[in-house]
C-alpha cells in the first residue's frame, strides 16, 4: 500500500462511507466496503473508528452537520425560496438526506436520532423564518414547529423516489403551497 493510501485520515474514510452509502444505500456500508471504497485496509478503517458503530455514528454526525449548513447557507440567500428549491433539487444533498434518514434507522445510531434531528431543525427553523420574511409573511405556529415541517418536507423529497422534473416542480410547488398555509 502506498504512503498516501496508508495516511488516509477519518474525514477521507467519511467521505468514501458517504459516497459508497449514497450510490449503494446503507446495507453497502460494511467496514470492509468503506475500506475498498477509501482504497485502505479494513485495519486501518479500525484504527481510526475502532468499529462499525463507531463509524456509523461519525458519518451520520457528519451528513447532519453538512445538512445543518447547507440550510443556513439557504437562509441567508438573497431568495431563499429559490435557494430551498433549489436544496431540494439538488442530487446530491437528496442522496445525502436519504442516506442520513437510513442511517437513523441503523441500531447503531438510533440513539442519536433526536440529537441530530435538532441541529437540523433548527437550522431549518432559519430558513423556514427567511422565507417568510422575504415574501413579507408571519408564520402562524412557532419556529421549531415551522422547522420541523420544512425539514419533514425536504426529507420526504429526499426519500422518495426520482421523479421527471415536472412531476418534481409540481411536488415542491406543493410544498410552497403548504407552507404558506402557515402563514399568518
Amino acid at each position: 500500500m502506498s504512503r498516501a493510501k496508508g495516511s488516509a485520515g477519518p474525514e477521507r474514510l467519511l467521505r468514501a462511507a458517504a459516497q459508497l452509502g449514497m450510490t449503494r444505500g446503507v446495507g453497502a456500508l460494511s467496514l470492509q466496503g468503506i475500506a475498498t471504497a477509501a482504497g485502505v485496509s479494513k485495519a486501518l478503517v479500525l484504527y481510526h473508528f475502532g468499529g462499525k458503530g463507531p463509524l456509523l455514528r461519525a458519518l451520520a454526525q457528519q451528513l447532519a452537520t453538512d445538512s445543518q449548513a447547507e440550510l443556513r447557507r439557504a437562509a441567508v440567500h438573497a431568495e431563499p425560496l429559490e435557494a430551498w428549491r433549489s436544496l431540494a433539487r439538488d442530487s446530491t444533498s437528496r442522496s445525502a438526506r436519504a442516506l442520513l434518514l437510513a442511517l437513523l434507522q441503523e441500531e447503531e445510531v438510533r440513539d442519536r436520532g433526536g440529537e441530530l434531528s435538532a441541529l437540523r431543525e433548527g437550522a431549518a427553523a432559519e430558513l423556514g423564518l427567511s422565507l417568510f420574511r422575504s415574501l413579507g409573511l408571519t408564520p402562524k405556529i412557532a419556529p421549531r414547529l415551522l422547522g420541523a415541517v420544512l425539514l419533514r418536507l425536504l426529507d420526504g423529497l429526499a426519500a422518495s423516489p426520482a421523479r421527471p422534473e415536472p412531476s418534481f416542480d409540481a411536488e415542491l410547488d406543493a410544498a410552497a403551497l403548504a407552507l404558506l398555509a402557515l402563514a399568518d
